[in-house]
């Protein structure tokens, strides 16, 4: 059957604030651009619920020390000592290069950050800096993904909600866009002389995570599908959120806490940064070290662990009320916890996933005119993602990848494809039954990477975490991919494989990127 086509200079996929930057950048440049985003642009995804905290060494300092030193060097060596060494030096460098600029790029487009009354940032000492370096967006990720969707919009970046990407199409050897499907299943091309992939993390494999289930490897799987070579498929980044009443809470909000001293507890009542790194100043234990020591106390006699700022003072409070603590704050107190005066229950839970496509300073992967940004790509953060520097790095990255690919598809002509259109089969609806089969499906899958692919690793959950996922996608034969739903089920369950065999690798001792 016919299927209809539309062309652009630079396609963006995905919707998050990696996507939107790309998108403003690359419209900056004076490219076209068209956005495919699986959610709504400015609601879905893991960026409206990120606490919206950005490293960048302006040295200005926090509340009691005005100014601190610091610089690109030490923010670099930082992100290196908490990525245990294995990031990419030359990516590391050039995020911390240009993570200041960065943020007064966003300030420039209406963010507003945390300021002390002598005009500069009012700086935190997020887990793992050396040296008090968040700047805190006031409002949260949110108010971030407000301005920039805001600045999308007035630039005529065109903008298609609720679709379906499914693969990457190539010109030969060169990536010229994506076939797609739109709100309606309507199976679609877009042609484009540069794609970039920014379409977010794999958190939605997991069954506990502080983000956006609708987030499950779609965008790195597209990547690997075109011929980019992938890496660091191991590396999940887990964070901790709250339970209150029993209930998991999926937001973010370890570092708003942390960094103003606030302390995790075990039964006995013991300080776990104490416990397990006695001879370290809090403020420089990674979010990776603080993870593991509040798993092995769960998995021993010292669970549940809860997080205690009920020590905090009242300009401590308002300062966290007035930054991006007040989300956070809000969210706890409608499901009935008021932190200022009881303890919260944390619990481990999947915040971001450090796999991703390989990609150069330019954000060009390894497969000509595809660009990654954000959560798909990897190679900055290594095994441990420096906090602050996740929003920071999907900025900068984000802004260099849309420039260079407009400037990719200045020198090229349109592309086309030899995609045959009679290879598109009617999209095939699904049955009740089988919606429920399906889901089903999916549950078992998040439970085996939750136990598979965990903060503690053993060889013997993995290999059965390995098990469930051939299970399931043998299962998932029986399905016509088609349908989107089954589709993305099917992408969800061969990344997850991908990523176990990988851990499993290493546990054997005989792991290679």
């Amino acid at each position: 059957m016919a299927i209809e086509k539309e062309h652009c200079d630079v396609l963006v996929i995905g919707g998050g604030i990696a996507a939107l930057c790309a998108a403003i950048s690359a419209r900056d440049s004076g490219a076209s651009v068209t956005l495919l985003n699986k959610g709504i642009t400015g609601q879905s995804g893991s960026s409206p619920k990120a606490a919206g905290i950005l490293a960048a060494p302006f040295g200005h300092g926090d509340s009691e020390q005005r100014p601190w030193e610091d610089d690109a060097d030490q923010y670099a060596s930082d992100v290196l000592r908490v990525g245990k060494n294995i990031n990419d030096p030359s990516l590391v460098r050039f995020v911390a290069d240009q993570a200041a600029s960065s943020v007064r790029w966003l300030e420039g487009l209406g963010v507003n950050f945390s300021k002390a009354p002598d005009g500069g940032f009012l700086q935190l000492n997020a887990p793992g800096n050396s040296r008090p370096r968040g700047c805190s967006a006031i409002g949260g990720g949110s108010a971030i993904i407000r301005c920039l969707t805001e600045e999308v919009r007035r630039i005529g970046v065109n903008v298609l909600d609720s679709v379906k990407p499914r693969q990457l199409l190539k010109d030969g050897k060169k990536v010229s866009g994506s076939l797609f499907q739109d709100k309606n299943d309507k199976t679609k091309i877009i042609n484009s002389k540069a794609t970039i992939l920014a379409a977010g993390g794999a958190t939605g494999l997991f069954k506990y995570l502080s983000g956006d289930q609708i987030n499950t490897g779609g965008g790195l799987m597209l990547g690997f599908d075109a011929g980019a070579k992938v890496s660091n498929l191991d590396f999940v980044e887990f964070t901790l959120i709250y339970r209150v009443k029993g209930k998991p809470l999926r937001i973010a909000g370890l570092a708003p806490f942390m960094a103003r001293g606030a302390l995790l507890l075990n039964s006995r009542g013991d300080d776990l940064v104490e416990k397990y790194f006695p001879k370290s100043a809090p403020e420089t234990v990674s979010r990776a070290d603080l993870l593991f020591a509040v798993q092995n106390e769960c998995q021993s006699s010292g669970g549940p662990v809860m997080l205690d700022a009920r020590h905090f003072s009242n300009s401590t409070w308002h300062d966290f009320e007035i930054g991006q603590g007040a989300p956070v704050l809000d969210k706890l107190k409608n499901a009935g916890c008021n932190p200022k005066k009881e303890l919260v229950e944390v619990l481990p839970a999947a915040h971001s996933i450090l796999a991703g496509l390989v990609i150069d300073q330019d954000a060009a992967t390894t497969v000509t005119g595809l660009y990654a940004a954000g959560e798909n790509a990897t190679g900055i953060h290594g095994a441990g993602r420096l906090s602050g520097n996740g929003l920071t790095s999907s900025v900068v990255m984000g802004r260099v990848a849309g420039k260079k690919a407009a400037a990719h598809s200045d020198s090229e002509v349109s592309h086309t494809t030899n995609y045959i259109d009679q290879n598109i089969q009617e999209t095939i609806k699904i049955t009740k039954k089988d919606r429920n089969s399906l889901e089903a499906i999916k549950l078992k899958i998040r439970e085996a990477a939750e136990s598979g692919l965990g903060v503690i690793r053993n060889e013997k959950d993995l290999k059965a975490a390995m098990d469930t996922f051939a299970a399931m996608e043998k299962k998932l034969q029986k399905f016509n991919l088609e349908n989107p739903t089954t589709f993305e089920i099917w992408q969800m369950t061969r990344l997850a494989s991908m990523m176990a065999s990988a851990a499993l690798e290493k546990q054997m001792g005989h792991y290679g990127q």
